[in-house]
């Protein structure tokens, strides 16, 4: 959860400068860091050996992750400064990082040599060889096992690219014809791949601000990350993304992207209202493999950097787009995306549809807690708001339950989701804060009344987090809702985005303008019962098997992830009575035991999780027959066909709007679908249908 910064941050070119003046300007950015932090942070930690221990191990990790650059010759080298970049922080001085810079340089290029020498022979896939989980973890011993290494790394990319682009009659082809395409297709992957990994090399090279400025940028997020998983610095490229974010009218998918750490570009976050959240397919943590222009020829972005990829999503406001994404349980999906105009008021923002069976049940996604950026409309247009909005045209249709859709919500903004559980609560305490002084801070419901008081399940998973998580704790302590799905992150901290100005206060933040930016977290987030959400995430009452336990990090596996801390449960704070949490769980479970969609869900957890960091295998066979046998484990689950319990249908608001606007329509439609055949979905429709009778 971040609290915006009410201003919007003026991008400046910086003049060319040397590489000395660069060092010193970094050593100085890196000293600011440590003042703000301890200025402002919730809990800052001491800056001493262990610290500069972390920052030393932090640099490798952020430089080098598949330790395919540094040589254990060069980790040596830097060792030296393993105890000591503490004091270079607290000196400005830039001993440490003028030799990283220099050493991780020349190993760069070393390595765009080595790749180019590399593609020079077809790879030889039928000879029986493993990239053993000991090569992958260690730092090569000299030149010629970097090599080695290297044309382990370029076959295993190699192999994942066949797999991925077999054609469907595959294995019926005869074994002959089968080697005849592998061994075609493999040439021309071979020059993918590594032109790929040349580019992903080159980008760091040839950095608009030059290698100095890049490691530089690195050293100072490694410091601000040290100190806990969401500060963080904002050096002028992440800025000006940050900015882009802000602007009024432009023409959007909807998406918004982040680097993924093994190369390529994932789903940060949906924008609400946007057709990338409207089409109901695309989620947090999605890569994208493939993007389509509509007459022109599919481009693969498995390993494009951030810059490339916003270049290829500008090409047009006006043509569609087939993008082709990896979901977190490995599944490959298509979506067809056009562009649509953002404005202020632009669009439905939440998504509101009507269950409709043996009981009519309202269902609402909410992919974030947004709030107006025009503070002249005093939030009447933020997500509460427009939660309110849908709930009064779902009331309109008789519903007599609700479902609050949060998953894959990685929160936002706190004053919004404190208004939305107002909408379900009379006036009271919702949740309470701390900063690094004694006093609590309560977030307050300060409105009489609700807008409704009927059945309600909140569904929740592994992305629900910050704000989705203080929602659902909330209505949890007051016995207000029924939690559903798989624990959450486990995200209780706020932030504040800070210019780099030790003069800077809370106050006159809208007043300063500076090159580099700096997220802090300045306070820690609590229940009204005292307890957090941090580490442990808000629990289910209900606990359905997630997909997203095999794949994610949550909160509690971050390193530097402050520890939780509990407090006095606020006195003000009156439950409701308690809600018949062990009969609704009693009364689901036979039938949540007997899903075939949920015990395949449990099989793939375990599968998943059994085969981490282990060996990989370099024989085209076992690629292809591991592909085979991956194929029918995502088939038989996406061939698991739910009861339908209940049909799909719209308010008749938005029936009106359809019949004018074709788009809403086709998104409507496939985003109908994906709810009407979610089993979730039909867990928590189950379970209104049983509250509503007690």
């Amino acid at each position: 959860m971040i609290k915006k910064l009410p201003v919007v941050i003026a991008f400046l070119i910086s003049p060319i400068i040397s590489h000395s003046q660069t060092d010193d300007k970094i050593a100085h950015e890196a000293f600011m860091i440590t003042r703000m932090v301890n200025k402002f942070h919730v809990q800052p930690r001491e800056v001493n050996d262990q610290f500069s221990a972390d920052v030393f191990s932090g640099m490798l990790l952020k430089a080098d992750p598949d330790k395919v650059f540094f040589l254990k010759a060069d980790i040596d080298r830097l060792s030296v400064y393993t105890g000591t970049i503490d004091d270079e922080i607290k000196q400005q001085k830039t001993a440490y990082l003028h030799l990283f810079t220099n050493i991780y340089q020349q190993r760069l290029r070393q390595a765009d040599s080595i790749v180019t020498g590399i593609v020079k022979q077809p790879f030889d896939f039928n000879t029986p060889g493993r990239f053993t989980e000991a090569e992958q973890i260690s730092y090569p011993a000299s030149s010629a096992t970097l090599r080695q290494k290297w044309v382990k790394r370029l076959k295993t990319k190699v192999l994942e690219a066949l797999v991925y682009e077999l054609p469907d009659g595959f294995k019926s082809l005869t074994l002959m014809k089968q080697k005849r395409y592998t061994d075609s297709a493999v040439n021309e992957l071979s020059k993918k791949v590594a032109a790929a990994q040349k580019r992903e090399i080159n980008n760091i090279l040839q950095h608009p601000y030059g290698i100095t400025q890049y490691v530089g940028n690195m050293y100072c997020e490694t410091i601000a990350s040290c100190y806990d998983p969401h500060t963080e610095f904002f050096p002028p490229d992440v800025k000006e993304n940050f900015e882009s974010m802000l602007g009024g009218q432009s023409f959007q998918f909807g998406f918004k992207i982040k680097p993924d750490k093994n190369g390529g570009v994932l789903i940060d976050n949906l924008e609400p209202g946007s057709p990338a959240f409207k089409g109901g397919k695309l989620n947090k943590g999605d890569k994208f493999l493939s993007l389509q222009w509509e007459d022109r020829d599919p481009v693969d972005v498995t390993d494009i950097s951030i810059n490339e990829f916003s270049i290829l999503l500008s090409e047009s406001n006006h043509k569609k787009v087939l993008f082709t994404v990896k979901k977190a349980d490995g599944a490959i999906i298509k979506v067809l995306l056009a562009k649509e105009q953002v404005t202020g008021n632009g669009g439905d923002k939440v998504n509101g549809l009507i269950l409709k069976g043996d009981n009519t049940i309202g269902y609402i996604y909410l992919p974030a807690f947004y709030e107006d950026w025009n503070v002249n409309d005093k939030g009447l247009n933020g997500c509460a708001n427009d939660v309110g909005r849908e709930i009064l045209k779902l009331k309109k249709e008789n519903i007599n339950g609700l479902i609050l859709d949060l998953r894959y919500n990685g929160g936002g903004s706190a004053e919004e989701a404190t208004e939305l559980a107002g909408l379900f609560i009379d006036a009271g305490p919702v949740a309470q804060s701390k900063e690094r002084g004694p006093k609590v801070y309560v977030m307050n419901d300060i409105n009489r009344g609700t807008v409704y008081d009927g059945p309600l399940v909140i569904l929740v998973n592994g992305y629900s987090a910050s704000a989705s998580e203080l929602i659902a704790g909330a209505l949890q302590d007051y016995n207000r809702a029924v939690i559903i799905g798989s624990p959450t992150y486990g995200k209780a901290t706020a932030q504040v985005v800070f210019p780099m100005d030790t003069t800077v206060t809370p106050a006159t933040i809208a007043q300063k303008r500076t090159e580099n930016y700096l997220k802090i977290t300045i306070s820690k987030l609590y229940r009204v019962n005292g307890t957090t959400a941090q580490f442990s995430g808000v629990q289910p009452d209900i606990n359905l098997p997630d997909i997203l336990d095999a794949f994610i990090t949550k909160e509690a596996g971050e390193p530097f992830a402050l520890r939780p801390t509990f407090i006095t449960p606020n006195k003000y704070y009156i439950p409701y009575k308690p809600l018949p949490i062990q009969a609704l769980a009693s009364s689901v479970q036979a039938q949540i035991d007997a899903n075939r969609y949920f015990k395949a869900v449990k099989d793939m957890v375990a599968y998943s999780r059994q085969k981490r960091a282990k060996d990989i295998s370099l024989d085209i066979k076992d690629a292809v027959n591991n592909n085979f046998a991956k194929n029918e484990r995502d088939n038989a689950m996406a061939s698991i066909t739910p009861s339908k319990r209940f049909i799909v249908q719209n308010n008749q608001y938005k029936i009106a709007r359809m019949q004018t606007d074709s788009y809403l329509k086709e998104l409507n439609e496939e985003f109908s679908r994906q709810v009407s055949a979610d089993p979730y979905i039909s867990i928590a429709y189950d379970v209104l249908g049983q509250l509503k009778n007690q």
